[in-house]
C-alpha cells in the first residue's frame, strides 16, 4: 500500500494501525507517529491506546511528557 493511500484523512483503522505497526519497526516518540499519521494528537493517543489494549504494541518509557513506543513481540 502507498503511504499517501495510509496517509489520508479519510483512511480506515485498520490501514492507520497497519502503518502503526509498520512504523514502530523501531521504538519511536508518540510525536513521530502523530507525524507520520498527520492526525491530531488525541486522536493518535486513542489509536495507541487500542493497539495498546489489543496487545500489540507498548509504552516502552516515558521521558519528561514524552512516551515511547514499541511493538510487542509476538509469542
Amino acid at each position: 500500500m502507498p503511504e499517501q493511500q495510509l496517509r489520508r484523512r479519510n483512511a480506515g483503522a485498520p490501514m492507520r494501525r497497519a502503518l502503526v505497526l509498520t512504523c514502530l519497526s523501531r521504538p519511536r516518540t508518540q510525536r513521530e507517529i502523530q507525524d507520520r499519521l498527520q492526525m491530531t494528537g488525541s486522536g493518535t493517543l486513542h489509536l495507541l491506546r487500542r493497539m495498546e489494549r489489543d496487545g500489540l504494541i507498548r509504552a516502552a518509557e516515558r521521558v519528561a511528557h514524552t512516551r515511547i513506543w514499541e511493538r510487542v513481540d509476538p509469542e
